[in-house]
């Protein structure tokens, strides 16, 4: 988590006292770094299949791809719509200087 170190570290380096106008925030920050403490999951790479890793590694890589892909096309929407506003608000302002 962040914000968790270890106990150590926590009292090598005390955190700073806060100012005054930001007391009660403080302390709400300390009791959540009071409960990082959880009991973490580790996992050994050998028991990670290399099959397990190389599809995990693809499928990463296949959904970065259609992401980006679908950003592109959102993007190049976008683009698309401001420029037909763009040209429609020259065509009015060009109107309203002929009329001038």
């Amino acid at each position: 988590m962040v914000g968790c170190a270890p106990a150590r570290l926590r009292a090598a380096f005390p955190p700073p006292a806060p100012p005054p106008q930001l007391l009660g925030l403080w302390n709400v920050a300390r009791t959540a770094r009071a409960r990082c403490h959880l009991p973490r999951a580790e996992v050994n790479m050998a028991e990670v299949s290399e099959r397990t890793l190389q599809l995990a590694i693809v499928l990463s890589f296949t959904s970065g791809v259609i992401v980006g892909w679908q950003a592109n096309i959102l993007r190049r929407r976008f683009l698309d719509w401001r420029k037909r506003r763009l040209q429609s608000k020259l065509v009015e302002t060009q109107k309203k200087l002929d009329l001038a």
